[in-house]
């Protein structure tokens, strides 16, 4: 017996002695689950603040202590680092776009027979993380969609309601189009961001995968998609579409539309704090995104908890996931301002009766979530390069989606 013990137990006596006996000899796994280490990325300070007050409540309700770890940069990168060191954290975020690849490559744990109310999640939420075999390696923890914004204000100096908006893509464009001569000097009709993550849903509504059931790019003779982008090309060649960034030298859309260099702009939720906090004064309102060939559509950006198969205290990693997806998600969702992914959860907040928050409630029931399979990174980076130079018109369109397609699918290639 190790001389510590011995002297505890004459400075504790014998019942005492006994419960600490008791306590050591439970297996090893059992007490090191007292703590669980947490991968996050940084966020902002509300988003910080509610991760800190729901693992707290985690803690009180189990006692175990959360460890929290603040990857600041290069997020993936640094976990499938720390995956080939065997040394990853218990749970993590694991972002829609990302799982597929982690999930092919055996790394997570299963959560199926771990997950309360299944029925409760958004189901394309949950599918997003689930593998080939059908089972589930990812708890999703909330949800961004798109909306299109408005600054009611601008639109009247123009001479337009807020019913004037159309609600069809074609024609919000000939609105964009007549709209702008009657906008302040330096003020944009309409914001454009240039990546795919915010086009997938609508290049897919006349029913044409842009990456098919072998995992390859189709880009290029798709004529439906190819008139959605070129509308955006030339939009932005006759100066009523902007990019925040490359025409109005603001860091971001939210920048943008806040400081009135913009009367609408695509983008999502998370800029309501943005808009709140830094251009109070600045009135606007959020609707659903357009249609586009007659079909509801937007993106949804869906987040979940993960649980590596060499984490070191797996059980209670699970336990965390299923702590703040269930039980800690309404605590969660209310401090930070995310959208709940529960809808009994989305229910309770009432979050829909919310006027800012309503339309990007509204288009989670039918959202494209942002992931289709482990091509999507690769697609999503040459689309990307490959646009934005139609987009500024150094290339035809054309060139661009054809361009995009080849080098995708090549790159593709070598990674199966």
């Amino acid at each position: 017996m190790p001389a510590s013990v011995i002297e505890m137990r004459q400075r504790a006596g014998p019942a005492r002695f006994l419960l600490l006996a008791a306590l050591l000899s439970l297996p090893f796994c059992v007490r090191a689950a007292a703590s669980v280490t947490v991968a996050v990325w940084a966020s902002s300070p509300g988003e910080v603040a509610a991760f800190d007050q729901a693992s707290a409540a985690f803690t009180r309700q189990t006692g175990i202590v959360v460890h929290k770890q603040v990857i600041e940069d290069k997020y993936m990168d640094v976990l499938k680092s720390r995956f080939a060191a065997d040394n990853p954290p218990d749970v993590f975020y694991l972002d829609a776009l990302e799982a597929p690849i982690l999930i092919e490559s055996g790394v997570l744990e299963s959560f199926d027979g771990k997950v309360d109310a299944p029925a409760d999640f958004y189901p394309h939420f949950l599918n997003a993380f689930r593998g080939a075999d059908g089972k589930l390696y990812g708890l999703p923890k909330d949800y961004s969609t798109l909306a299109l914004y408005l600054n009611p204000a601008l639109l009247k100096q123009a001479g337009f309601a807020v019913a004037d908006v159309p609600r069809d893509f074609d024609a919000l464009m000939r609105f964009a189009r007549a709209l702008q001569p009657r906008l302040p000097k330096g003020t944009a009709a309409m914001l454009i961001e240039k990546n795919l993550a915010r086009h997938l849903a609508a290049l897919e509504t006349a029913g044409l995968p842009i990456i098919d059931a072998n995992g390859d790019a189709r880009l290029a003779n798709n004529p439906k998609a190819y008139d959605y982008l070129n509308a955006l090309v030339a939009g932005h060649a006759q100066h009523y579409l902007a990019s925040a960034k490359d025409d109005l030298g603001a860091d971001w859309g939210g920048a943008a539309f806040g400081a009135q260099k913009a009367a609408m702009m695509v983008e999502g939720n998370w800029v309501l704090a943005t808009l709140k906090k830094d251009y109070a004064n600045v009135q606007f309102l959020a609707r659903e995104m357009p249609t586009v060939n007659g079909r509801r559509q937007t993106m949804a950006f869906v987040v979940s908890y993960a649980v590596p198969r060499k984490a070191k205290h797996r059980e209670a990693g699970f336990q965390f996931a299923r702590f703040m997806t269930g039980a800690g998600m309404r605590l969660w969702a209310s401090e930070s301002g995310t959208l709940p992914s529960r809808r009994s959860v989305e229910a309770a907040m009432q979050v829909s009766k919310l006027p800012e928050l309503r339309a990007h409630v509204l288009g989670a029931a039918y959202a494209t979530v942002w992931s289709r399979g482990t091509s999507l990174p690769i697609v999503d980076t040459n689309f990307s390069n490959q646009f934005g130079a139609a987009f500024n018109g150094s290339k035809s369109l054309a060139q661009a989606l054809q361009a995009a397609e080849t080098v995708s699918n090549r790159e593709i290639a070598r990674q199966k």
